[in-house]
């Protein structure tokens, strides 16, 4: 069976803003034979056609699912005067900040898979943990996102990994997404070039080379620090890459963990250098372990669909960015800085509404993201947290 398994999953072809990878029965999904909440198989229709439901019908509803299922969401809803029968916009769903997650295990039932964020701000010890009671939720959202904004114009393609395989890092919601990646986007070359310690930079050339002197493009996936470590490298050893048109970059995390910080259009022209990938190949994706949605960049969804806009960061049609003011937690003016509080249904598992610790501000369509709140305007990313800590 386990042959027969592969082959459909070799088979899955996505087209059109649509991807059905997640409907095929693979084992890490660990939802079958277990009831699962109609809400999420709703959820599941709209995120692979946006014209199967519409969003806030749908979040209220998850909204109510997750109030009868979430026993710690349940406390913090009442505590601030919030049920079903009182909310009727979504965007009056309660947030929980985002450290609740380090405090309580919001799931709405027994969890299949828990993530853990990357502990880097405070240590390993105070690393979110993110259970998920279906893990068809979150490999829908990271499967039609990336083809949504990474693959809007190709099937398959060479892809070289500098994020560490998942069977090394299997608590990492990012290590996973990048496996579904190789397994759904990636050809018959695609290569790891890291583990959990190093990376690998000799396979990594020669991905590179090899790509380089065939013609076919490639796509890299790396976080922000290691994307920094490599170019420091290839400058050091005077080696350039010409990669074919149409190769392209994702890289996430910002430059945590980095040899030093490199600004975005820095570290655009870098990779032009280093590589000749053009700025409107290389989208930053932006995600937490919290969220089973990501934003990126809107360029090469913009470049292909021939849309003439600034770089900016996207949604996926399942979820919504607001800016919220730091100390009221109200919706502030397009283009005001304010918190990032994210609406995402591909969360439906867990907690839709979560307000992040990040920076940004609305711009047309999408958002600009201004990094991380300073310690003076942490106080909304905080708000409500003391009730998590108590219990």
């Amino acid at each position: 069976m386990r042959v027969q398994l592969d082959a459909d999953l070799r088979s899955i072809r996505c087209q059109g803003g649509r991807c059905d990878a997640a409907r095929v029965f693979h084992p890490e999904n660990a939802c079958y034979g277990r009831r699962v909440p109609p809400v999420y198989d709703r959820v599941l229709r709209f995120i692979d056609d946006p014209a199967a439901d519409r969003f806030e019908p749908l979040a209220l509803a998850v909204f109510a699912h997750q109030f009868a299922s979430n026993p710690p969401y349940q406390d913090f809803c009442r505590a601030h005067g919030h049920t079903p029968e009182t909310v009727t916009d979504w965007r009056a769903i309660p947030t929980v900040p985002i450290v609740a997650f380090k405090h309580a295990q919001l799931c709405c039932g027994a969890p299949v898979r828990t993530f853990l964020s990357s502990g880097t701000t405070e240590g390993a010890a105070t690393r979110s943990r993110h259970a998920l009671p279906d893990l068809r939720l979150y490999r829908q959202s990271a499967l039609v996102g990336l083809r949504e904004f990474l693959f809007p114009d190709i099937e398959r393609m060479r892809l070289v990994s500098l994020i560490p395989p998942i069977d090394e890092q299997p608590d990492s919601s990012l290590a996973q997404m990048a496996a579904w990646a190789m397994e759904v986007f990636g050809d018959e070359k695609s290569v790891y070039a890291a583990d959990r310690q190093t990376i690998a930079l000799d396979t990594f050339v020669a991905a590179l080379r090899a790509t380089s002197e065939k013609g076919r493009p490639l796509c890299i996936l790396t976080t922000t620090a290691a994307l920094i470590r490599v170019l420091d490298d290839c400058r050091n050893r005077g080696m350039t890459f010409r990669l074919p048109h149409g190769s392209r970059l994702m890289d996430t995390g910002g430059d945590k963990g980095a040899p030093r910080p490199v600004s975005r259009n820095g570290l655009l022209h870098a990779v032009w250098n280093a590589l000749a990938i053009p700025g409107y190949f290389v989208a930053n994706e932006y995600g937490m372990a919290e969220l089973s949605s990501q934003h990126y960049d809107s360029v090469i969804a913009d470049r292909v669909h021939g849309r003439h806009r600034p770089r900016r960061k996207l949604s996926p049609h399942w979820a919504r960015a607001v800016v919220v003011d730091p100390d009221t937690v109200e919706a502030v003016p397009d283009g005001t800085p304010g918190l990032l509080c994210h609406y995402d249904l591909a969360n439906a598992g867990s907690v839709m509404a979560v307000r992040s610790e990040d920076m940004g501000r609305r711009d047309g369509d999408g958002f600009q993201l201004l990094g991380r709140a300073p310690r003076a305007e942490s106080r909304g990313c905080s708000l409500g947290a003391p009730s998590w800590v108590a219990a």
